[in-house]
């Protein structure tokens, strides 16, 4: 962390969301895996038990500190709205290809990029706009608009990321006043609470193997939305977000290797075309303040 500290706040907030889009793509990864044996809203419960529960040894040693909060209301809705997108995503990666399922949520940062600059009234520069574009031909280089079978998963995928986005901008939001684990600790609350009901007719017993795979699955989300709000505690969103672009390469490399998910030329090409906006983002400094 000391050797971190010593690069500028922005290179900070890159490598927090280069490390989140790994653990995002060994999320996805864990989900395709359980749904094979259970349903989406099981999966989701689960997900949040183990979340809290891996939260719960810090929250009862130190309580008044991780749950003191001023925006009681923001981190509710934080909540529900990540545990609609979280349900529709699960859905979407158990039923797409990975890589193609994640190509399409990388129109995120380019929605987000643009809702920052009225929202939250952030300053973009040139090269951000030039990366969000080279993202966007990518995503249609991938996706191949007009030339390939549209599949209905897209719907519930385009759904996903508007809630997403919605997700991003709170979390900016509270991340001026909220630590992270303030955020994390509330989020797993009232999604763990949330989702029960949804889980309910779809409880199974599990085996050993797959308690495994649900507590991993509980730890890497948790370390994930960690990195998140670091991430975005440090950086703009306008900054970040076209490292969001990382997710295919390493959702890429472990899809073919756990699934056998072969990657198709046009999204090397596409992938290709996204990695030269995130170099263009590379900032020029990144040992000083």
């Amino acid at each position: 962390m000391t050797s971190l500290q010593k690069v500028s706040n922005n290179s900070q907030g890159i490598i927090y969301a280069i490390v989140g889009c790994f653990l995002a793509s060994v999320l996805i990864a864990i989900v395709r895996h359980l749904s094979s044996e259970f349903h989406i809203f099981f999966i989701v419960m689960m997900r949040n038990f183990f979340g809290l529960a891996f939260f719960l040894p810090q929250i009862l040693h130190d309580y008044k500190k991780v749950l003191y909060t001023t925006k009681i209301k923001m981190h509710i809705f934080r909540g529900v709205n990540g545990l609609a997108s979280m349900m529709i995503w699960f859905h979407v990666v158990s039923v797409l290809p990975l890589s193609e399922a994640v190509s399409i949520s990388f129109i995120i940062p380019i929605i987000t990029t643009i809702v920052a600059i009225f929202f939250l009234k952030e300053k973009v520069r040139a090269r951000n706009w030039i990366a969000s574009f080279l993202g966007l031909i990518g995503i249609l280089i991938i996706l191949r608009p007009g030339f390939k079978e549209f599949n209905p998963a897209y719907f519930y995928s385009f759904a996903s990321v508007i809630l997403w986005v919605i997700s991003n901008i709170i979390i900016k939001l509270m991340t001026k006043t909220e630590k992270p684990q303030t955020i994390v600790a509330y989020m797993s609350f009232v999604m763990l609470i949330c989702s029960i009901p949804f889980a309910m007719p779809y409880i199974e017993t599990i085996t050993f193997n797959n308690f495994l795979w649900f507590a991993a699955l509980g730890a890497v989300s948790n370390l994930l939305h960690i990195a998140i709000s670091l991430a975005y505690s440090k950086a703009d969103l306008s900054y970040v977000q076209p490292f969001d672009f990382t997710r295919l390469i390493f959702t890429a490399i472990i899809s073919y290797f756990a699934f056998g998910e072969i990657i198709d030329s046009w999204v090397v090409i596409g992938s290709l075309v996204i990695l030269c906006g995130v170099l263009i983002m590379m900032p020029k400094r990144q040992i000083t303040k």
